[in-house]
């Protein structure tokens, strides 16, 4: 390994920057845990558990990390052996018994040997030698069917245990399982093996096994209907938070070098990123000569990539947990094992410069395999400042929104939020769930309006009508800067236009203040100097900028509801706005509405001027669609009708993020009506 040269400071530069810091893998880890802590009520009470697996999960946002999901019943129990049934309620819960026998290592078949009240489950089960087994081909289908009839994901398909579908412009696996919360005979040797090598630590070790395991719908072979995967998933998220950072960027490199080098120009790889997790996990558990420190980062990936090609020389790859469990058994065999070792063989006569030929890779490597003898210097605070990581926190935030959908998920989802808020938070987690509380009870208050509209004639509408005020007004306090902007679109859809126009204005000074934050866009400097000794959450509170978004089922303002209704039924969940597209569409509207002509046309040209001048720090290109399409409205309700169809025209030219072209097409028709 002296061949291979150490890593400088200016290299971690851009590694940090293309893998994450470790403080930056702490807030992604941190925020999408809280999430999935405080959401789990909501989401069991609607009939089923859920986690987040995959890379994102794990702490990476490369362009190739994925969104994956588990969902699973949680009433329905899967035990290792029948024994195990008294450690649970027998009129709550159904139970699964596994059944290993005959089966190739890491698999096995379920019967069911309770009644199950799950209508997928009771319709994927077979009777065979008087026992009921759940098969796997079935579950799968029939949750793929029963994903195809919804209007979100009628695009999806079948990939091994998981359903493929696209969310908007994200693609996501979704792997509807079951949970154990035992540990499976099988894999009880790997526990003596960690104990043996000492790692990972005994604490993580005792929290893994607690945690149990899922099981999946795909079997060793495409006939074995019956067979079902073993799979750790969450043991191997428990694993990756436990490593070291070098050990995570080793991995992360692992991965690029895989997707860029490895398997560039295949159509179907033969590898996936799920090897190079394996093969990791292997060299830190039982190679004891590596050393796993920021400088000793390329000798310890030139061990991890030398492991691989060994197991494809062999056409062995052992499962970590099981490793008779040969994972190339079916899939590195013959003449693809022999190209795909001849391709690996070439880069390794390359040596370590091999990295090289990754376009991600080569800019910040190249000067360490260029010039061997460089000092090191890790520390992550002189390359990565504070506030470039709350910059990355809220960032992380933009990938939540969905919270509730009824006033009794509220409930449950406050009753949560009163426990988490018990326990000591990390600053990181405080804002997450502050930020979380305040798109709740902005979400309930849209409940809340609906209710009100429903019961125009009612006695109980003015206290209803409060009720919405009070929690939009709480959300604003918790929430960031240009949350008001909810409160405003009310009171305009309530005909409360002065009280619109007097949250407008505030949201107006405080969004064009210098140090604000939109999409990761600060001025660095600016915002350094006036968030001095400021807490986290107050910074998210006076600085954080966030898009508006509309869900399709609320009615937050009339003149959006054909767009709404569009993007609701070319499956988008809700519209996705630019706030100060919000802000001048909401003042000339209210301005109009009041006669005020002047005020309102001067409104409107400061939208059409943004949309025209804006560099993409306001406006970002793929939300233009729907900016160009409200400015049209705006100019269409003001009377301008040459140039309010001139902006539909330019909607329709736009990355059409937000799927509303059938709704442009109807404005531009009913203009010469």
């Amino acid at each position: 390994m002296d061949h291979i040269p150490r890593l400088s400071e200016s290299v971690y530069v851009g590694l940090y920057r293309e893998v994450g810091s470790p403080t930056e893998v702490r807030i992604r880890r941190e925020v999408m845990d809280t999430v999935e802590v405080v959401s789990r009520p909501v989401y069991i009470m609607r009939g089923f558990d859920r986690m987040r697996s995959g890379s994102r999960r794990e702490g990476f946002r490369l362009s190739t990390s994925d969104v994956d999901w588990m969902f699973w019943p949680p009433d329905h129990k899967v035990l290792c052996d029948l024994s195990q049934i008294s450690l649970y309620r027998i009129p709550q819960h159904t139970f699964i018994v596994m059944e290993c026998d005959d089966l190739p290592p890491g698999f096995t078949r379920l019967n069911l040997t309770s009644p199950s009240n799950n209508e997928i489950v009771i319709s994927s089960c077979v009777e065979i030698n008087n026992k009921i087994n759940i098969s796997s081909t079935l579950f799968r289908d029939n949750h793929l069917r029963l994903l195809q009839r919804t209007k979100f994901t009628t695009s999806s398909t079948s990939h091994g245990p998981c359903s493929t579908y696209c969310m908007g412009n994200v693609e996501s696996d979704c792997a509807f399982c079951f949970q154990s919360h035992h540990w499976p005979a099988i894999a009880l040797p790997w526990i003596q093996r960690c104990r043996q090598q000492g790692w990972p630590s005994e604490v993580v070790l005792s929290d893994i096994l607690r945690s149990g395991f899922h099981v999946v719908p795909i079997g060793s072979t495409d006939e074995s209907i019956l067979e079902w995967r073993i799979s750790f998933s969450l043991a191997e998220q428990k694993l990756v938070y436990s490593m070291n950072h070098t050990q995570f960027l080793c991995y992360g490199l692992f991965k690029i070098f895989l997707k860029e080098v490895i398997n560039l120009n295949e159509d179907s790889p033969v590898l996936c990123s799920y090897f190079t997790k394996t093969v990791v996990f292997w060299v830190i558990q039982t190679n004891n000569f590596l050393t796993w420190t920021p400088e000793n980062l390329l000798p310890c990936f030139w061990e991890c990539f030398k492991l691989l090609i060994y197991w494809v020389f062999t056409g062995e790859c052992p499962n970590f947990f099981i490793p008779e469990n040969n994972m190339f058994q079916f899939k590195v065999t013959g003449s693809i094992q022999t190209v795909l070792f001849n391709k690996l063989y070439k880069l390794y006569c390359k040596g370590i410069p091999s990295l090289l030929l990754s376009e991600s890779l080569r800019s910040h490597l190249s000067q360490a395999i260029l010039y061997r003898t460089l000092t090191v210097c890790t520390d992550e605070r002189s390359i990565i400042t504070n506030t470039e990581h709350e910059i990355s926190l809220f960032e992380e935030f933009r990938e939540y929104n969905r919270s509730v959908s009824s006033v009794e998920e509220f409930a449950a989802f406050m009753k949560n939020i009163e426990i988490e808020i018990r326990k000591r938070l990390t600053p990181y987690q405080e804002a997450t769930v502050q930020l979380m509380t305040s798109m709740v009870l902005r979400e309930t208050a849209m409940l809340k309006v609906c209710d009100v509209y429903q019961h125009k004639n009612s006695n109980k509408v003015y206290y209803k009508d409060s009720n919405v005020s009070r929690m939009l007004k709480l959300s604003c306090t918790l929430g960031c800067v240009s949350d008001v902007l909810y409160l405003a679109m009310y009171f305009y859809r309530t005909c409360r236009f002065e009280q619109s126009l007097s949250c407008l204005q505030k949201a107006q000074d405080r969004m064009t203040l210098p140090y604000i934050i939109y999409h990761g866009h600060v001025y660095l400097d600016i915002y350094r100097r006036c968030m001095i000794e400021m807490s986290l959450s107050r910074k998210m509170k006076i600085a954080l900028v966030t898009d508006i978004v509309l869900y399709s089922e609320y009615i937050y303002i009339d003149e959006l509801i054909l767009e709404q209704k569009t993007s609701y039924d070319n499956g988008q969940l809700a519209l996705h706005i630019p706030p100060l597209v919000i802000l001048h569409m909401l003042f000339t509207l209210n301005l109009h509405r009041l006669g005020d002509t002047i005020r309102s046309q001067q409104s409107l040209q400061d939208l059409q001027t943004l949309l025209l001048y804006d560099d993409e720090t306001n406006v970002p290109l793929y939300l233009r669609d729907i900016s160009w399409q409200i400015l049209g409205i705006c100019q269409q309700i003001c009377g301008n009708f040459p140039e309010a169809q001139e902006s539909f025209q330019n909607s329709l030219q736009q990355d059409p993020l937000n799927r509303i072209q059938k709704a442009t097409v109807f404005r531009i028709s009913a203009l010469f009506q």
